[in-house]
C-alpha cells in the first residue's frame, strides 16, 4: 500500500478515536465539579444492567489516603473514588452515603452520553459543607406531592443533599396536623388561587368551599416525601413559623393572639399576624404541632422561622406587659427570645435542634440554636463566633424568587436582579471565619419565596440553573471555581432537564446585565470630591464618597455595591477643580416599588464659581406615573444645559408619599 495513503488511513482513525473519546462526557463535566479527576484517554461503554460496577465500601485505602487530608467526618461520610477503566466500574467509599454520591456523578455522566459511552477516568471526591440545600415555599403557592417528589430527583443529580420546606405561612398552612384540624379545614385555603391577588386584602375560605384555593401535604404525602429523599441521600427540613408569619393560624385559632380591652375594658382576640408570647395556649398549641412534625420528619433540625414578627400587638397586650415586667425585660424583642428559648427547650426534648433565621438572634440567642443567616453573613458569623452553627443563604446572592435576566424579559419576580453568575461567586466562608469557628460553618442553601411564583413551571424557572449554582458552591472547594467552566456545564445540564420534563430557564438565550454596566461612565466629574450635605445610607453606601463620580454604573441589582441609597433627599456637591464650561448633567435612578425603591419626584442642578453662590442650571420632573413603577425600571433624570462653574450642587427630592422610603442612583454625570 501506497505510504502516503497508509499514513492518511491512519491520521483518519486516529482522529476518530479522539473524537469519540473528546466527545463523550468525563468527569469535567460533572456538577458539581470534583475535587480531583484524572482522564484516562479512551472511552468506556457502559451496560444499562448496572452489572459491570463493582463495589468497595468501607474501603480501608480510600480511608487512609482521606483521613491524612484531616478531611471532616461529613467529608469522610460523603467521599469516594470513581474509577472507569477499560474492564469496567469501580465504586470505593466509606460509606453507603458515598456510594450513592459515586453513582450520581456516574449517572450524571451517562445523561450527557448520546452514544452510550463516557470516558475512562478516575474521580476522588467528597463535599466542603455538610448542608448543600434549597428552600421551597410552599405557603404562599401551594406546591403538590408530586412536583417535590420531581424536584428531589432534579436536586440529586448535583448532590444536593437538604430539601428545607417552608410549610406554614399567612398564605396557607400546608401539613396536616390531627390536634387542630381547623389548620386544614380552614387556614389552608383561600379565597383566590395566586398570592399576589390574595395579598390585597383576600380572606380565608372554608375547605370545599366554592372558589377556595390551596390545598396541604397529608401525613402519608409527606412521608412519601421524606422516605424519597432518603433514598437520594436528601435530608427533608419541615419549618413551622413562628411567632410572626402567623395569620393564618391566629385566623383559625384567634385565642392564641394576644389580648386587647373594649371600650368597657372587657379582654378580647382578633387574628393578629403575630402568635402572643405570653399565653400559655400558645405553647401547647405548637407543642402539640411540633411532636406531630417531628413524628413525620426524622430531620435533627426543625425549622420555627422566627422571622419578620411584627411585634406591634405585644406592646399593646396587658399579658405581654405584665410578662416583661415580671422577667426584667426592656425590649420588646427579648419577648420574641423567651419564647424560642421555650420552644427550643421542647424540641431538644425531642432529641432535635432548632433552627431559625437569624431574627432569633435579637433579644438573646437559645442556647443550642442553629442561625439560617439571610440578611447578609455578617449574623451568620457572629452566631458561629458564639459556637452556633449557621446556614448561609443570604438575599445578596442565594435568593432564588428574584428576577435572572433582564426584569422585563423575565416573568414577574420579587427583589433585584440575580443572574446566575452573582449566586455562583457566593463563598459561605466570610473573611475571618476560620480555625474554631469554621466546623460551625455547615453551608450554604439557595431559597425560594413563591409570592410571586404561581405555577409548577415558573418554579422551575426560578429554580434550575440557579440551583446548580448553589450545588457547586457548596461542594466544590473555593479555588477550583470557575465561572466560565461552570456556565458551559450548565448549559448541559438544562437541556438534560428540559428534556426530561423540567422548565428551566434559558441560559443560552441570557440577555445579562445592564448594558450601563458593562463599561465605564467617562465625563467632566470624572474621580471629582464629592460633599454630601445629606449622608447617604450605611447599608446602601457603595463605594461611599467616591461612589457618584467613580465612572462604575449599577446593574439590575440595588444590592450589586455600586447603586447607593438613600433614606432621605439626595443633596450634594461634586467639585469640578476648576471653571468649565457645562452642557450636560444628569444621574440615573432606579425605581422597585416592591421593595420601596422610587424614582425622584423631581431633581435639580445648581452652579457655582465659588462654592458659596449657586444658581439654579435645570430642574427635571419626574414623567412617570405611579402605576409605571410597580416593576423594577431606571430613569436617566438629565438635561441639555449651557452653564459654566467649577462646583456643581444636585439634589434629588423623594415624593413624599407613604411607601417612598428610598432613593438609589449610581452616578452623576457632567458633561
Amino acid at each position: 500500500m501506497n505510504k502516503a495513503i497508509t499514513r492518511a488511513l491512519l491520521v483518519c482513525a486516529l482522529s476518530i478515536a479522539a473524537l469519540s473519546v473528546w466527545g463523550a462526557p468525563g468527569p469535567g463535566d460533572i456538577i458539581p465539579r470534583p475535587v480531583s479527576f484524572t482522564s484516562g484517554g479512551s472511552v468506556y461503554r457502559f451496560r444499562k444492567d448496572g452489572k459491570d460496577i463493582k463495589i468497595k465500601s468501607a474501603d480501608k485505602a480510600l480511608r487512609r489516603e482521606l483521613t491524612s487530608l484531616s478531611l471532616p467526618d461529613f467529608a469522610l461520610d460523603e467521599a469516594y473514588r470513581l474509577t472507569v477503566g477499560k474492564d469496567g466500574i469501580q465504586i470505593a467509599a466509606l460509606s453507603q452515603k458515598g456510594v450513592l454520591r459515586a453513582r450520581q456523578s456516574l449517572a450524571y455522566m451517562e445523561s450527557l452520553s448520546e452514544d452510550g459511552t463516557i470516558e475512562q477516568c478516575t474521580i476522588t471526591d467528597y463535599p466542603r459543607f455538610s448542608h448543600r440545600g434549597l428552600m421551597l415555599d410552599i405557603s404562599r403557592n401551594f406546591r403538590s406531592k408530586d412536583f417535590i417528589l420531581k424536584q428531589l430527583d432534579a436536586m440529586s443529580r448535583v448532590k444536593l443533599n437538604s430539601l428545607h420546606l417552608h410549610l406554614t405561612d399567612g398564605a396557607g398552612w400546608r401539613i396536616e396536623i390531627d390536634s387542630y384540624p381547623e389548620l386544614c379545614n380552614y387556614a389552608a385555603w383561600r379565597t383566590a388561587d395566586k398570592f399576589t391577588e390574595w395579598s390585597r386584602g383576600g380572606g380565608y375560605a372554608r375547605k370545599g368551599s366554592e372558589g377556595a384555593y390551596g390545598g396541604y401535604l397529608t401525613k402519608e404525602d409527606a412521608k412519601e416525601i421524606v422516605s424519597y429523599a432518603e433514598r437520594l441521600g436528601i435530608n427533608i427540613i419541615p419549618e413551622i413559623e413562628m411567632p410572626g408569619h402567623c395569620a393564618e393560624v391566629t385566623a383559625a385559632y384567634p385565642e392564641l393572639s394576644c389580648s386587647h380591652k373594649d371600650a368597657n375594658g372587657i379582654p378580647i382576640q382578633t387574628p393578629t399576624p403575630d402568635v402572643c408570647p405570653s399565653n400559655e395556649k400558645t405553647y401547647e398549641f405548637f407543642g402539640k404541632v411540633l411532636d406531630e412534625v417531628i413524628e413525620i420528619f426524622p430531620s435533627r433540625l426543625i425549622h420555627i422561622g422566627g422571622d419578620e414578627a411584627s411585634r406591634r400587638a405585644w406592646r399593646e397586650c396587658p399579658s405581654c406587659q405584665e410578662l416583661m415586667r415580671k422577667e426584667g425585660m426592656t425590649d420588646i424583642a427579648e419577648l420574641q427570645s423567651y419564647m424560642t428559648k421555650r420552644i427550643e427547650k421542647h424540641i431538644l426534648s425531642r432529641g432535635r435542634v432548632l433552627l431559625g433565621w437569624d431574627e432569633i438572634m435579637e433579644g438573646g440567642l437559645a442556647p443550642e440554636a442553629t442561625v439560617m443567616s439571610w440578611r447578609g453573613t455578617a449574623a451568620g458569623a457572629e452566631a458561629m463566633a458564639g459556637g452556633h452553627d449557621v446556614i448561609m443563604c443570604p438575599m445578596s446572592n442565594c435568593y432564588l424568587d428574584y428576577p435572572q435576566d433582564e426584569p422585563s424579559r423575565v416573568p414577574p419576580a420579587f427583589g433585584s436582579y440575580q443572574p446566575l453568575k452573582n449566586v455562583y461567586k457566593f463563598n459561605p466562608q466570610p473573611e475571618g471565619v476560620d480555625g474554631a469557628m469554621l466546623p460551625h460553618l455547615l453551608g450554604v442553601q439557595g431559597n425560594l419565596w413563591t409570592e410571586y411564583v404561581p405555577t409548577d413551571e415558573h418554579a422551575e424557572f426560578m429554580l434550575y440553573p440557579r440551583a446548580f449554582a448553589i450545588a457547586e458552591i457548596g461542594w466544590t472547594p473555593q479555588e477550583e471555581k470557575d465561572f466560565d467552566n461552570f456556565r458551559e456545564r450548565a448549559l448541559d445540564l438544562v437541556d438534560v432537564l428540559r428534556a426530561d420534563g423540567y422548565h428551566p430557564f434559558d441560559l443560552a438565550n441570557e440577555f445579562g446585565d445592564r448594558p450601563e454596566a458593562i463599561h465605564p461612565a467617562v465625563h467632566l466629574a470624572l474621580g471629582c470630591p464629592v460633599k454630601y450635605n445629606i449622608p447617604y445610607s450605611t447599608q446602601y453606601q457603595a463605594a461611599r464618597e467616591a461612589s457618584l463620580t467613580d465612572g462604575v454604573r449599577g446593574g439590575y441589582s440595588y444590592y450589586d455595591a455600586v447603586w447607593q441609597g438613600f433614606l432621605s433627599d439626595i443633596d450634594v456637591v461634586i467639585d469640578l477643580g476648576k471653571v468649565q464650561d457645562l452642557h450636560f448633567i444628569g444621574a440615573s435612578f432606579m425605581s422597585q416599588m416592591g421593595v420601596n425603591i422610587a424614582l425622584p419626584e423631581k431633581t435639580e442642578a445648581w452652579v457655582s464659581e465659588d462654592g458659596e453662590t449657586f444658581t439654579l442650571l435645570c430642574t427635571t420632573f419626574r414623567e412617570l406615573p405611579d402605576a409605571a413603577q410597580t416593576g423594577q425600571c431606571f430613569v436617566l433624570y438629565g438635561e441639555v444645559v449651557n452653564g459654566r462653574g467649577r462646583y456643581v450642587r444636585y439634589k434629588a427630592f423623594r415624593s413624599g408619599k407613604p411607601r417612598h422610603d428610598w432613593l438609589f442612583t449610581d452616578e452623576i454625570l457632567i458633561n
